[in-house]
């Protein structure tokens, strides 16, 4: 049976049950990929998923349940399991089911046209993207990954309270890196696209890109260690600022493991600096009219001017704390518990040209990339020591490439020791975007 003669039973049969509030979540997620290497078609891969989890109220619980098979037999186990799951649950949280009368925003998430794009085409782009990195400079050694991918999702909320919402999206991106050699010293450097529109992947970019950033690093030096001023570059920011993206979090802040806990109404960054999730973002691939709860979703400043305003709610947290809900709700697939995650997370621009930011900091160093994230991040404490990868800035010029260096700091205090924020706002392959900043002083290990 399809997708919605499956809903309508389940529900038609719950109702049947006697139960008086439930909700039905179905997901389905269709990616692709396509590589080449060396002028030829490497590898393909394509894979669809799609499962309906069914929750309902038992008493004072909440009970979980979820199948992927859309079959009439399926049905009765399915509303069984959460009863059952429901009267045996010992967590004593409040868990309501959303069925408020409210108005969504009207989205363009998707595109039919990027779904019509075949794969013969993707293939012939990437060979050109190749092709135009491998001719561009006789230092190129090789492209050691050209890929193209694509992704498609559909959702469909249906629930006791007269819920039924349904939306669907899809994205494409690439990603180019190259090597390059001179005087055997060997480096490599990247650059991506993302876009729901095949005219903005442009082979010669992409290619031309990549080179020209790793034949930067070429002649690399070793910097001196100490503290200095750091610029740090709207890719390198958005890669940090997705990795502390959990402080934020409600559940985060109850549990005691955000640093922002008691610090509403509070300043915790410079006053240059505002971060916004803005579900709404026009072109924003992280963009949804409403969240894994049903609940729409709304524009927000999370710092304003350097003050903290609010922190990301789903209805649990919300109901903890007594306030409304900020649409965060969040599931990772349909087997998924309910979370809290952002939508399009961003540091809003500032004023300021990247040429401008150089001449204010005079000397010190330009960060472009951080290595070990995971690992170097400590996202509860905020401390880090990461390795990255910059130039030299002297007299207010980017000069010299730099051998690895490490910087150490710590990512709360560093909010508050930006001086300027630039006008380069720019997202990362995960939906966190950032403009280049200038910060006071952090500490470089050579």
């Amino acid at each position: 049976m399809t997708v919605k003669e499956f809903i309508d039973k389940v529900f038609i049969k719950s109702k049947e049950m006697n139960l008086e509030e439930f909700e039905i979540y179905y997901v389905s997620s269709e990616t692709s990929s396509v590589k080449v290497f060396n002028k030829s078609l490497d590898s393909y891969s394509d894979s669809q998923n799609q499962g309906i989890s069914f929750r309902a109220k038992i008493g004072d619980k909440m009970g979980y349940s979820y199948t992927e098979s859309l079959e009439e037999k399926d049905i009765h186990p399915l509303i069984n399991e959460a009863i059952e799951n429901g009267k045996i649950i010992e967590n004593e949280d409040i868990i309501d089911i959303y069925g408020e009368k409210k108005e969504y925003v009207k989205l363009n998430t998707y595109s039919e046209e990027l779904d019509k794009i075949t794969t013969e085409e993707k293939i012939e782009f990437l060979l050109e993207a190749e092709k135009y990195a491998l001719e561009y400079d006789k230092r190129v050694k090789s492209v050691n990954y050209c890929v193209f991918g694509s992704g498609k999702s559909e959702r469909r909320i249906k629930n006791s309270k007269g819920l039924d919402l349904h939306d669907m999206e899809n994205y494409g991106y690439t990603y180019l890196a190259v090597v390059v050699e001179e005087n055997g010293v060997i480096k490599n450097d990247s650059d991506y696209i993302v876009s729901r529109d095949f005219k903005d992947f442009d082979s010669k970019k992409i290619g031309e890109n990549a080179v020209k950033k790793a034949l930067k690093k070429l002649g690399a030096v070793d910097g001196e260690s100490g503290s200095k001023k750091i610029v740090i570059g709207n890719r390198a920011l958005s890669d940090l600022l997705g990795a502390m993206g959990g402080i934020y979090s409600a559940e985060n802040v109850q549990k005691g493991i955000s640093k922002f806990k008691d610090k509403l109404g509070e300043k915790v960054a410079s006053e240059k600096v505002s971060i916004i999730d803005n579900p709404h973002l026009e072109d924003g691939y992280g963009s949804s009219a409403f969240d894994a709860e049903g609940v729409p979703t709304e524009n927000k400043k999370l710092i304003e001017n350097g003050i903290l305003k609010t922190y990301l709610y789903n209805l649990k947290t919300a109901k903890k704390d007594g306030v409304q809900t900020t649409g965060n709700g969040a599931k990772g697939g349909y087997k998924g518990t309910m979370g809290i995650a952002p939508f399009n997370l961003y540091m809003e621009k500032g004023d300021k040209s990247l040429e401008n930011i150089l001449k204010i900091a005079d000397n010190g160093i330009y960060v472009d990339s951080f290595a070990g994230l995971h690992s170097g991040l400590n996202g509860v404490s905020g401390d880090f020591s990461l390795a990255c990868e910059g130039f030299l800035i002297e007299n207010g010029k980017i000069t010299k490439p730099l051998n690895q260096i490490t910087l150490a700091g710590n990512f709360f205090d560093m909010l508050l020791d930006i001086e300027e924020v630039g006008n380069d706002l720019e997202f990362n392959l995960s939906a966190v975007g950032a403009p280049t900043i200038l910060v006071g002083s952090l500490n470089v290990g050579s």
